[in-house]
C-alpha cells in the first residue's frame, strides 16, 4: 500500500507491508534507487510491520529544498521522523547498500531506537580522512547544481537497458525500479530523482569512528555480502572482523549486488526470516 507521510518539513513517501500487528520495521533503498527495491523481498518477510520509503529526492518523495544538502545525516533524521510519524518509538532496520550504510550509521548513534538491524550488501562506508573530507565537499558542491538535469530516453525500453547496463541488475529488478523512478518530460521519459543528488552520498567515516559506531551499536545485526571481495565493503569488513562485536552475523551469499530482487530474493528473505526469528527453522524447533 503507497502511502506518503507529511512530516511538516517535507513529504516522505513509501509503502507498507506485512500485517499491522508486525514488528515495526523501515526498509531503507540503496542509491538512486527507490521503495520499489524490496517489492520482491518484503512479501516474503514474516511477522514484520514494513515501511519501505523513499529516501528524500528519490522515487515519490520530496526534493531537498534549495540550499538543502543531501547528506547522509539529513536522511538519518527523515529515517527517524518517520519512525515518530507512525508512532514507532524503537524499530527494526532493513537496509540495502545506501540504505544498510545509513541504517548502521542511525543503529550506532540512536542504539536505544533500533532493535534490529538486517544490512544487504552495504554497511557503514569507512574511507581514509582525506578521502571523507573529498566526499563531503562534493556533497555540498552538489547542492548547488540547482538547473542540473537528467538524460531524456525516448522510450521506457531503452532507460531499462541503461540501468541494466550501468548496473547489471537483470531486466525484471531494472523495470520494477523504474516504475516508481521515472516522469514523462517533453521528448521521452526521465528520472524523476533529483539531479542535485549526484556527487552526494552517505555520512562515510573513518576507520576509527567506525570502530567507535560498532562498540555503540545494541542491536542484533545481520550483515548480508554479496561480493567479500569489492573494495567498497572489504574496509568495512575488515574492521568488523577486527572487532568481532558479539550479536554480529556476517553470511557470504555470492549473486549481485541487488540479489535482494533478483533469482535470490527467496534465499535473502530466509535468513532474514530465520534472523528475526519468524523463519521455519525457529517456528519448528
Amino acid at each position: 500500500m503507497n502511502q506518503a507521510l507529511d512530516l511538516g518539513y517535507t513529504r516522505i513517501a513509501g509503502k507498507f507491508w506485512g500485517v499491522e500487528s508486525g514488528e515495526p520495521t523501515i526498509a531503507l533503498h540503496g542509491y538512486l534507487d527507490n521503495a520499489n527495491s524490496f517489492d520482491m523481498l518484503a512479501p516474503a518477510l514474516q511477522g514484520l510491520r514494513i515501511f519501505a520509503m523513499d529516501f528524500a529526492g528519490h522515487g515519490w518523495s520530496a526534493h531537498r529544498r534549495e540550499g538543502e544538502t543531501y547528506s547522509g545525516l539529513n536522511d538519518i533524521r527523515d529515517v527517524l521522523a518517520v519512525a515518530d510519524f507512525l508512532g514507532w518509538q524503537s524499530f527494526n532496520l532493513i537496509g540495502h547498500s545506501m540504505g544498510a550504510e545509513i541504517g548502521s550509521q542511525l543503529a550506532g548513534m540512536f542504539p536505544e531506537r533500533v532493535n534490529k538491524l538486517i544490512c544487504i550488501d552495504g554497511y557503514c562506508g569507512t574511507n581514509s580522512s582525506e578521502e571523507v573530507l573529498g566526499h563531503l565537499q562534493s556533497g555540498i558542491a552538489a547542492s548547488f547544481k540547482t538547473h542540473a538535469t537528467l538524460k531524456v530516453f525516448p522510450t521506457l525500453e531503452a532507460m531499462t537497458a541503461r540501468l541494466c547496463e550501468a548496473t547489471g541488475q537483470n531486466r525484471d529488478s531494472a523495470e520494477c525500479l523504474i516504475r516508481r523512478g521515472h516522469k514523462v518530460v517533453e521528448g521521452g521519459y526521465t528520472w524523476i530523482t533529483d539531479p542535485k543528488i549526484k556527487g552526494s552520498g552517505p555520512l562515510e567515516l573513518s576507520a576509527g569512528q567506525l570502530e567507535q559506531l560498532l562498540d555503540n551499536t545494541t542491536a542484533e545485526t545481520l550483515f548480508i555480502v554479496a561480493d567479500m571481495e569489492n573494495q567498497w565493503l572489504k574496509r568495512s569488513i575488515d574492521v568488523i572482523g577486527s572487532k568481532a562485536r558479539v550479536g554480529l552475523q556476517l553470511i557470504n551469499l555470492p549473486g549481485h549486488h541487488h540479489l535482494h530482487m533478483q533469482e535470490q530474493s527467496g534465499e535473502v528473505a530466509e535468513l532474514i526470516n530465520n534472523f528475526t526469528g519468524f523463519g521455519r527453522k525457529q517456528l519448528a524447533s
